[in-house]
């Protein structure tokens, strides 16, 4: 009778073991589970109806947005669900078109841009549309030469402002410059260009071959000479600064390179920036 009562048992066991196991078969991982993206509206920015200011003032809209889907943390709200009207200023908000149904946003970005006397100017707001009482959170103002490259450069710093005041003080990666070796001018040199991959351009002209580009701390370029030698001397270094470069560290406009000696050189910035290791 002891032994029956023992095989019952363990067989309920089993079977609520099975029953458990069945009920976790699926796993669910990823990152940033549990939490609630936030929803931003982001209309296009207004713009005068001069070609110039249309013309720049969509190519910064278009990557303002890209900028935005790209930093994870949002969920854009459809343009579909817009008003029909976009806001250019604070003054041309309505506060309750944008938190109510269709839109139901939390966040609204939005401005106005054009150009004059070959500048171009961007405003730019940030707005938590469910506080009526106090909703502006960012406000900034841009004037770069008026170019496509420009426009996008200014959007990218207004994103990262965005990403900066949203993502918990954890700052964005629009503004940083990758840097590859391309040979599309016939010879190899450090190229450079957006995180998104545009505006590239190429920063060398040594007419030999340039290699392992490395990011500094400081407007510091680093680079060496192909020399008819089978070993890196420190003497075979240039140093270049970089004013408008832009590495990956927010803190820090600044990158380097190494340059063929005839074998194996590499060699990397010292904790100051400001010199290069042995």
């Amino acid at each position: 009778m002891r032994r029956l009562q023992t095989v019952i048992l363990s067989a309920i066991l089993v079977s609520a073991l099975t029953a458990s196991l069945s009920a976790q078969d699926w796993i669910r991982t990823g990152t940033g589970l549990g939490v609630e993206k936030i929803r931003l509206a982001v209309p296009d920015f207004k713009a005068p109806n001069d070609a110039d200011s249309k013309r720049l003032t969509t190519a910064f809209s278009v990557t303002l947005w890209n900028d935005l889907q790209a930093a994870g943390i949002f969920d854009l709200v459809s343009p579909s669900f817009y008003p029909l009207a976009n806001p250019g200023t604070p003054q041309e908000v309505n506060l309750g078109q944008w938190s109510d149904p269709p839109p139901n946003a939390s966040m609204l970005a939005f401005g106005n841009a054009g150009v004059q006397s070959g500048s171009l100017s961007v405003q730019g707001w940030l707005f938590d549309v469910k506080n009526a009482q106090s909703p502006q959170v960012l406000g900034k103002q841009y004037r770069e030469q008026a170019s496509e490259d420009n426009a996008r450069l200014i959007a990218h710093r207004f994103a990262d402002e965005i990403i900066f005041r949203l993502g918990g003080g954890i700052p964005g990666i629009a503004e940083s410059k990758l840097y590859f070796v391309s040979n599309r001018s016939r010879t190899k040199e450090i190229w450079q260009m957006d995180y998104d991959g545009s505006n590239q351009k190429q920063i060398t002209n040594v007419a030999t071959m340039a290699l392992s580009p490395h990011s500094s701390a400081t407007s510091r370029l680093a680079n060496r000479r192909l020399r008819s030698v089978t070993r890196c001397t420190r003497s075979d270094w240039d140093s270049v600064s970089r004013s408008r470069s832009r590495s990956i560290s927010r803190s820090g406009p600044a990158m380097s390179f190494a340059r063929s000696c005839g074998g194996m050189c590499s060699r990397a910035w010292r904790p100051t920036a400001s010199t290069l290791t042995p």
